[in-house]
Formats: C-alpha cells, structure tokens, sequence
C-alpha cells in the first residue's frame, strides 16, 4: 500500500500567520485553487480512498479533489489538527510574548500541553490508531489511500510511518497541499517523496 498525504489548501489563517488548531477555519480562493491543482497531479494514480480531517480546510480540500479524480472520501476526528488552546488565533510571535517559553517546551517536551490544548503525544496516539486502521485494510502493494489532514498532523504522521521520534518534527517542513508518498512494507515503511510541491505553482 501507498499513502499519500497531503496539508489541506491556504486558509486566510495561513496568510495571516495566525495559529489554527482545533479552529474550523475555510479554505481561501488560492487554497481551492491549490487544491485543484493537486487533484491534477494525482490523476492517473490509483487511490482507492480519500480519508481526511473533518475539520472544514481539510475537507473541502478533500472533496474537490474527491470529485475531481472520482474518489470518495471519509472523514474523521483522528486527522484532525492538534488542539493548541489559547494558542489558537495568534502569531507564533504573539504566543511566545503572552505565554513566554511554552513554544519550546511544547516541541522539546510531548507531554507538555499548551493551556486547554493537546500535547503530541496525545496528537501521536490518535495518529497510531488511524495507522492501525488503515493497516487493518489490508492492501495490496499497488493500491494508494490518500490522506488530507493539517501541517502538524502530517508530519507526526510521516513521523509514525517512517518509525522516527517526535523529536524530528521540526525537520519536516509541510507546505499547503504539499504531497508525500510512503509505501507500507512488511519490514520497514520506506519514503518514495516528501513535500512534493511542483503543482502547486502551476
């Protein structure tokens, strides 16, 4: 089995700079646009099924790119984007003045919760069941699922693919409808493309 896993397209959050999270926050017109060029790109591909966060970015991503390719998609909460509290609705910058020094301890420490927010490792164990499911599909090596979820839930989901600590997540850099594809082994996940964004600009 392949995954394909892609961030859904530009929010004016995104634009703005401004922390998501849990937020249901809609696509931008550049965002559908975005999103159409990577249905463009995964044309020809045989994916099976569309899977996505129901938060509402994810899901109209998901869906135009569902209609365009002929594909079905489902959402649920375990792709949703972790939940950053208080965070959410301000600059990184305006974080780190209102809540001095949690940015980094968030990243250095996976247990440690923004207030009324979620740690990574509680973003890592939904991660770890929906991993589980889509194993439970049972594939064959040439069938292609494709994953639509948000910038920090893809990465810890590469994360867990590729068996890698969340310690790495600051070396991925994940950008609006950017795609990744891992092939699912027996032995060893292995990475065939990260972040491939050559249709976005087109």
């Amino acid at each position: 089995m392949i995954v394909y896993i892609t961030r859904h397209g530009e929010t004016q959050w995104n634009v703005e700079g401004r922390t998501q999270g849990a937020c249901d926050i809609g696509l931008t017109e550049e965002g559908r646009k975005q999103a159409y060029r990577l249905a463009r790109r995964l044309k020809g591909i045989s994916i099976r099924k569309i899977y996505c966060s129901d938060l509402q970015r994810a899901l109209e991503t998901a869906s135009i790119i569902g209609r365009e390719i002929g594909v079905g998609w489902v959402t649920t909460p375990l792709l949703r984007e972790a939940s950053f509290g208080e965070w959410e609705g301000h600059t990184l910058t305006d974080i780190e003045r209102l809540f001095p020094g949690q940015l980094s301890r968030w990243y250095d420490d996976p247990t440690f919760c923004p207030p009324g927010g979620e740690s990574l490792s509680c973003v890592r164990d939904r991660i770890s069941r929906f991993v589980e499911q889509i194993k439970s599909l049972k594939l064959a090596q040439d069938e292609s699922i494709l994953v639509v979820s948000h910038a920090l839930t893809c990465k810890v989901l590469i994360l867990e693919l590729m068996d890698l600590p969340l310690s790495y997540i600051k070396r991925i850099k994940q950008d609006n409808t950017g795609l990744t594809a891992i092939k699912v082994l027996p032995k060893g996940n292995m990475l065939i493309f990260l972040n491939e964004t050559c249709h976005v600009s087109r």
